[in-house]
């Protein structure tokens, strides 16, 4: 039997270790009762007629759906979110050197920042990524990127717009060559299920 090591609660600086991510989390789901997020929500809804019951009569409900603002299929509540079209944690800077009050400036933003996107997840999209993983990941890889640039503190707007813009262009290589292989792959699945 293993033993269990017990980690510290706090730091070295005597300050509690999960104390960061407890209150982004906080803030995220003081965001989900926020006026701008049902005021999104509500510019994406769709009313559907009623489901048809098993004996063919009309359902009492109508159906409601969102309008994913990229793709623009419909989706049920379960599977959107509702996305910051600049990240509250904009690209070139790290996480960690954010002030929790520009933290709650980049989630409470206006409403022309905040779109509603689909976020199905790949097992119950027959294995295609959502919009929101795409969007996500793009955001990542630009990350990755910008921290690879030594001293990116010594760059000016205009450079680090034109960097990530260099770099948006080698994702969508990336992007391509991922998506012929994962798609390469799904077929093989596919063949040997048939077999």
């Amino acid at each position: 039997m293993k033993k269990q090591v017990s980690k510290s609660l706090y730091d070295a600086n005597g300050r509690w270790v999960e104390e960061r991510g407890r209150i982004k989390g906080a803030i995220r789901r003081a965001f989900r009762l926020s006026p701008q997020m049902k005021e999104v929500l509500q510019a994406a809804r769709v009313e559907l007629p009623p489901k048809l019951k098993k004996d063919g009569e009309p359902g009492k409900k109508n159906q409601v759906r969102y309008t994913c603002a990229i793709c623009k299929n419909l989706f049920a509540q379960t599977n959107v979110q509702v996305d910051h079209i600049e990240p509250v944690v904009p690209l070139w800077k790290p996480e960690a050197e954010m002030s929790y009050d520009e933290i709650v400036r980049g989630v409470f933003c206006k409403l022309d920042n905040l779109q509603v996107i689909c976020s199905t997840p790949m097992k119950r999209n027959n294995g295609e990524p959502s919009c929101h993983k795409l969007k996500t990941d793009k955001e990542n890889f630009i990350r990755d990127e910008l921290k690879k640039v030594l001293n990116l503190k010594d760059h000016t707007g205009e450079q680090i717009d034109l960097l990530i813009v260099d770099i948006s262009a080698k994702y969508q290589v990336y992007y391509e060559e991922r998506e012929a292989k994962r798609k390469a792959k799904l077929e093989r699945k596919r063949k040997l299920k048939n077999l």
